[in-house]
């Protein structure tokens, strides 16, 4: 797990400038909190567990079905055994699957009425398996995919998938003429920029990638030196150093492409020792030390502290590095030597195969971002992940760090270094950045000073994800309506539009500019509001008739309009 999350901090995953569905960008950021442009390194895969549990019901009064065949693209011959999937798209979503029958025949019942994803999936280990996996209809990757209308107790049909054969990219690993250990090759489509990946075998350093759809691949190994005493450099086909520069390999259907093989050699390593700089440290084992290949941050290492503070890291390429130590929830993340920043960090010059030593750090109390996250009625949201992102979330070498909300909705974000942070909270659904801006381009920055306690960053979120039009809708401006009736009695009612969340005051004055009541002082998200004045004042007594004011207050905005009271 520590290993997954790691890569996750490093890895930049983002495959293009493709917009993604809210739902599915969301996943995409907890798994990711580094936001990079280009994607040149896939997500390490979790072979041993599936990535979301799937609910699977029997068919109950009110819900729909969605059934089909699934058959070989060439010669139409049904096949057993792929399990496919129907996730909603509503948020949150429902997902759930059915196996086929010999016959090729699947049906998934009890899905709620609406719009679905449906695809198949021949599992992560499929020992036998020679098809691509597919969205409906015919559709790989999931942005392209077609969408399946479930409607109540009624059963869609003729939802069929027609598999065909992958292709595949064979080839060995070898480091000097012994097969490397632990090391993961990934072919990743050019277009696409999906990932695919296949295990080099550690007695003879074979490897297979399979089930690969027709296309344009560049492959890449991937070694794990924490297995093992030494580390490998990672390289593309053929002996290339980048994604920019790697030989295309050309994939057809049922085809394989061969000796795609890779030679490896030692890498040089970074050592070192992580300290504190306060009078009584805290535990100083399992901080996590990052190291960057400066010229093409795409290669990466990592390490771990032990009980003593030393850490190593390997399989580093001959050049300059830039070392991250990410602290913890107290410690300070810092940039070698004592740097706030990518930009500002010292590089350190590795010559494979030889060790650098006495790259040291002595770490400092961080401070803090603390806060609450509510729902828009301003109930406490439990298990929300807050984000804080040093600087701008595009960008190399930006460091985040995150928090849980508890049971009353509070959470801290320790180990920050003195600067400015975005900060973005989320629940299943939604994500918004401080204050309440869905572009981080357009968010306010909070300033951290270490290692002080910077509280009262609230969010108000939906527990439903919006549509594009419901977020075009939101208001650009502050503005105080007229209120309706007018004139009135005994009561009338006053509408006003947020653009951000602020502190709301809204109070009514007579004639002589006296307040006779306030009608609300609170913060409140962006939004559109109505509220009713039943034509007393703070004392709950009924004013006269005559003329009055309402004055709307918020952020620096003020607006007032006037009403008749007529009794």
């Amino acid at each position: 797990l520590i290993f997954v999350l790691v890569v996750g901090l490093c890895a930049n995953l983002l495959a293009s400038d493709k917009d993604m569905p809210l739902q599915h960008k969301l996943k995409w950021l907890k798994n990711s909190p580094l936001f990079q442009k280009e994607a040149m390194r896939p997500l390490f895969p979790d072979p041993w567990l599936s990535q979301e549990t799937q609910r699977f019901t029997k068919a109950v009064n009110g819900t729909g079905a969605i059934s089909g065949y699934v058959t070989q693209a060439s010669g139409g011959a049904p096949i057993e055994g792929v399990e496919v999937t129907a996730e909603q798209l509503t948020c949150p979503s429902y997902s759930a699957s059915d196996t086929t029958d010999p016959s090729g025949f699947y049906i998934i019942g009890g899905l709620p009425p609406g719009d679905y994803e449906v695809y198949t999936d021949n599992g992560y280990f499929p020992l036998d398996s020679v098809f691509v996996d597919v969205y409906w209809d015919d559709k790989l990757p999931w942005e392209d995919a077609d969408t399946v209308v479930v409607s109540s107790n009624d059963t869609t049909e003729d939802i069929c998938f027609f598999l065909r054969v992958g292709g595949k990219i064979t080839g060995t690993v070898t480091l000097s003429g012994a097969p490397p250990f632990m090391t993961i090759v990934y072919a990743i489509d050019t277009t696409s920029r999906e990932s695919y990946y296949g295990f080099a075998d550690n007695l003879t350093g074979s490897y297979v990638i399979k089930r690969l759809p027709t296309g344009v691949y560049k492959v890449k190994t991937v070694s794990l030196p924490f297995f093992s005493l030494q580390g490998y450099v990672d390289e593309y086909y053929d002996d290339k150093s980048g994604w920019a520069t790697a030989d295309p390999v050309p994939v057809t259907e049922g085809g394989i492409s061969s000796a795609i093989d890779f030679t490896l050699s030692l890498g040089g390593s970074i050592e070192g020792n992580i300290s504190s700089a306060v009078k009584e440290p805290l535990d100083l084992d399992s901080i996590t030390v990052v190291g960057y290949f400066a010229s093409n941050p795409e290669w990466f290492s990592f390490g771990f502290t032990d009980d003593y503070g030393d850490y190593s890291l390997m399989g580093l390429r001959t050049g300059y590095w830039k070392i991250l130590v990410y602290g913890d929830t107290s410690y300070a993340f810092e940039w070698y030597n004592d740097k706030d920043t990518w930009a500002d960090a010292d590089s350190v010059e590795v010559t494979a195969p030889d060790a650098v030593p006495d790259i040291d750090c002595s770490l400092e109390v961080g401070g803090s971002i603390s806060g609450h996250v509510y729902d828009l009625g301003g109930f406490p949201l439990s298990g929300c992940d807050v984000e804080a992102y040093q600087g701008s979330p595009y960008q190399w070498g930006m460091v985040a760090k995150w928090g849980t909300t508890s049971a009353d909705g509070s959470y801290k974000i320790g180990g920050l270094r003195t600067g400015d942070y975005y900060v973005m909270a989320f629940t299943e659904c939604h994500g918004i950045w401080y204050d309440d801006q869905t572009n981080p381009e357009e968010a306010d920055s909070v300033h951290v000073t270490m290692p002080s306690d910077h509280s009262g960053i609230d969010f108000y979120l939906t527990t439903a994800v919006e549509t594009e039009d419901e977020i075009a809708q939101r208001p650009a401006e502050f503005e105080l309506h007229q209120n309706y009736p007018n004139p009135f009695n005994p009561g009338t009612r006053i509408e006003y539009t947020l653009r951000k969340r602020g502190h709301v005051t809204l109070h009514i004055y007579n004639v002589l500019g006296e307040k006779v009541k306030t009608l609300l002082d609170q913060a409140q998200p962006a939004g559109f509001y109505q509220i009713n004045w039943d034509g007393k004042n703070d004392s709950g007594k009924p004013v006269s008739s005559g003329l009055y004011f309402y004055k709307l207050e918020v952020d620096g905005f003020s607006q007032a309009k006037r009403m008749l009271l007529l009794k």
